[in-house]
């Protein structure tokens, strides 16, 4: 029996008129699949997953998890509410996606299923991985009929903290184990924050003009891919790219190399970070892919991830869009991928 199988996953599938089936599976509220239906196929599998089950609570790659408390890095693993000094559980020198354990390595509960939602709920208790308040989350998975999946965060807290829930998904909508490279982006936005060698925003808005980070125009992840300094560090893109959080607008579409199948995605948060799977095949990474048993290399996914901006405790310049979370203003955001 593998070791996830020991745990018991509890597994969950929504299905629209069309065909589109979305799974999701209780330890860290994972996406663990989404097969959209394309013409000429039956189902094109979108997501990346594993062959062996039990690499689901070894991998390192946050593959399709929900990620909290706090999405992305938090400098110095460190920061100051009303003059308290909170230190956090990373295990480095910066946290990342919550700590060491973060939400996508526990068990949510499954508190309602509807024929179009799924809702889970977890409890996160006071100073949990050094965040103050208790925190409860609670994630609403909907998927209608124009092959749209909205995924709904609501965080509520005692006291002052920072929360930035999203989730960590590793698209190729090629369905296949390949690279992404040969996908096509266009991103509606003019602005990215650059950041340093430790991948912690400088403070600067860089304007994408004339830089590998323009893809206002619609252009393959590949075309300028480590052409630029920005990317030396982290081995391709892993960038905050700011944004107009517009639930009826798209900011960004990706569509797979064949051209049969795109993304879009909309959100009301402020920012994104767009990686580009550059450590999937990284150290003690080796992970067999489900379709085809063979080892996912650098670039077979990639990552959209709509979140308040990195490191956004220690950036009060842009605090009117990132707030701290309090008893009276709960955490409420969206993310909805919507696949044509």
């Amino acid at each position: 029996m593998s070791a996830l199988n020991s745990l018991n996953p509890k597994l969950e599938t929504l299905c629209n008129k069309n065909g589109m089936c979305v799974t999701v599976m209780d330890i860290g509220a994972t996406i663990v699949s989404i097969k959209v239906p394309v013409d000429g196929e039956d189902k094109r599998e979108v997501l990346l997953g594993l062959e062996d089950p039990s690499q689901w609570l070894t991998q390192q790659c946050f593959f399709n998890a929900t990620i909290g408390r706090f999405a992305n890095r938090i400098a110095n693993s460190k920061f100051t509410i009303d003059g308290v000094e909170y230190k956090l559980d990373s295990g480095a020198k910066h946290c990342l996606h919550g700590g060491i354990e973060g939400f996508d390595k526990r068990r949510f509960t499954l508190l309602s299923k509807t024929d179009n939602s799924l809702t889970y709920v977890i409890s996160s208790p006071d100073m949990d991985m050094g965040f103050p308040g208790n925190f409860e989350l609670t994630v609403v998975f909907s998927l209608n009929d124009s092959n749209e999946l909205d995924m709904h965060y609501i965080g509520k807290t005692d006291k002052k903290t920072y929360a930035c829930i999203t989730n960590h998904a590793y698209f190729n909508l090629n369905g296949k184990n390949s690279s992404v490279l040969n996908h096509t982006l266009k991103i509606d936005s003019d602005s990215f924050l650059p950041l340093d060698e430790t991948s912690i925003p400088t403070g600067e808005v860089r304007k994408v003009e004339n830089t590998a980070f323009d893809f206002r125009k619609p252009k393959t992840i590949g075309q300028d891919f480590r052409k630029d300094d920005q990317m030396a560090a982290c081995l391709g893109y892993d960038h905050p790219f700011l944004i107009d959080g517009d639930l009826n607008k798209s900011f960004i579409k990706l569509t797979s190399e064949d051209g049969k199948l795109s993304l879009e995605v909309a959100t009301d948060y402020p920012a994104f970070q767009l990686y580009s799977g550059n450590y999937i095949n990284e150290g003690t990474n080796r992970i067999i892919a489900r379709d085809d048993g063979q080892v996912y290399k650098n670039q077979s996914g990639l990552c959209i991830e709509p979140e308040f901006y990195p490191d956004c405790p220690h950036m009060p310049q842009f605090s009117h869009l990132n707030p701290i979370i309090t008893p009276n203003t709960p955490l409420d955001r969206h993310i909805v991928y919507k696949f044509k």
